[in-house]
């Protein structure tokens, strides 16, 4: 049984849903002094700014997180905030490029949570729960997750119609029950994307295949007519993306590289700490690796060296501790903790092209290889 949200849970998570509206406000660039990575200077008051913020920042400047870090390696962090700032100084003084600065503040946590050009107004999240419920009430659906990630602002709703079922070809034990992650944020803006649940496990996956993720900025003009078509599409379709057969046969066919099993695991071994590898048998697998003499490898060689673990794998492994993993071990997980481990872990099944997907067998393998070419004299 796929478990659902109660309707008082639903409740509490639109509660917390309007109270974390992000707050904008258009201000001279000018009036904006970067004080370290994690605060900001503006009207004498200083201001906590996440991650995200700072690379939006460095972003509307013009350079790179790799920039800013060999930066600061060769000199200190107090030159590396004072050339950020000069930089800042002369944009805003050329009125034609960047004279104002829109601040996104997270009014949960009271950090701002990006840094953007001119207004470029989202869709509020009152409008966001009263669409997503309206089309979670049209298309029968119900809700397995509701979260509200406090360092983004990030709203994840994941709902699903019981009734929508469907297989894979050539996979008797795969089935699927389909439905839609609904997110909105205020930096993306609203997008609509395919959710799915393993009916094996019960594990949810939110995949971003590009011919069904949808993205509203506005609700006004023709956009909600082309968003309920795309919807209505996805219906008929049961709610599954269009191709995830293919890609779930690949995926199973595929043995991962080490590169991908390495992504894998760092996706939850913040939460899953030594216990990762019961998910994602990574130690294993580089243990077998240094036993043939193979002490270190480097991007390229990790992406060339197969794992004894499928794509598929992977991919079930993390969303499994992703759904279940706080009933096995104790952690921290919160919910859009999880809904952000099941994009992630998505993206990863929706890319063009896994590492060995297309890689011809080895059909010499049994084989010692052989010198004739050598034994010529």
């Amino acid at each position: 049984m796929i478990t659902t949200l109660s309707n008082q849970l639903v409740e509490q998570k639109k509660a917390e849903t309007l109270n974390a509206q992000a707050l904008r406000r258009t201000v001279p660039f000018r009036e904006v002094n970067l004080i370290d990575e994690k605060t900001i200077e503006f009207n004498g008051a200083r201001i906590g700014i996440t991650p995200q913020a700072f690379k939006s920042l460095l972003k509307l400047l013009g350079m790179s997180q790799s920039f800013a870090k060999k930066f600061e390696t060769l000199f200190t962090p107090d030159a590396k905030r004072q050339f950020i700032n000069r930089m800042k100084d002369a944009m805003a003084s050329n009125v034609g490029n960047m004279s104002e600065i829109t601040l996104i503040l997270n009014p949960v946590t009271k950090s701002i949570v990006n840094f953007g050009k001119g207004e470029d107004a989202k869709v509020s999240n009152q409008q966001f729960v009263n669409v997503a419920e309206d089309l979670i009430n049209k298309h029968s659906m119900e809700v397995t997750n509701w979260s509200v990630d406090p360092s983004t602002g990030l709203v994840t709703i994941d709902a699903f119609n019981p009734k929508a079922e469907f297989g894979i070809d050539g996979l008797s034990d795969e089935v699927f029950t389909g439905g839609v992650s609904f997110k909105n944020s205020p930096i993306q803006g609203f997008q609509v994307m395919p959710y799915v649940n393993r009916q094996w496990c019960t594990n949810g996956l939110t995949t971003a295949m590009s011919q069904e993720t949808y993205t509203l900025h506005s609700l006004g003009g023709d956009n909600m007519e082309k968003f309920f078509n795309h919807l209505q599409e996805l219906r008929k379709n049961n709610f599954a993306p269009t191709g995830f057969g293919d890609r779930v046969r690949a995926a199973h066919n595929t043995p991962a590289s080490l590169a991908e099993m390495n992504f894998a695991h760092r996706i939850i071994e913040p939460f899953a700490g030594e216990r990762t590898n019961h998910w994602v048998p990574l130690q294993e697998n580089m243990n077998a690796y240094h036993k043939a003499g193979f002490e270190s490898l480097n991007a390229d060689q990790m992406k060339h060296a197969k794992t004894n673990q499928s794509i598929w794998s992977l991919i079930n492994g993390v969303t499994h501790f992703s759904t279940h993993g706080n009933k096995i071990i104790d952690t921290d997980m919160q919910d859009y903790n999880a809904a952000k481990i099941q994009t992630r872990i998505g993206n990863l099944f929706g890319k063009k092209s896994f590492d060995h997907e297309a890689a011809m067998p080895d059909v010499f393998r049994a084989e010692s290889l052989r010198q004739d070419g050598a034994d010529l004299n």
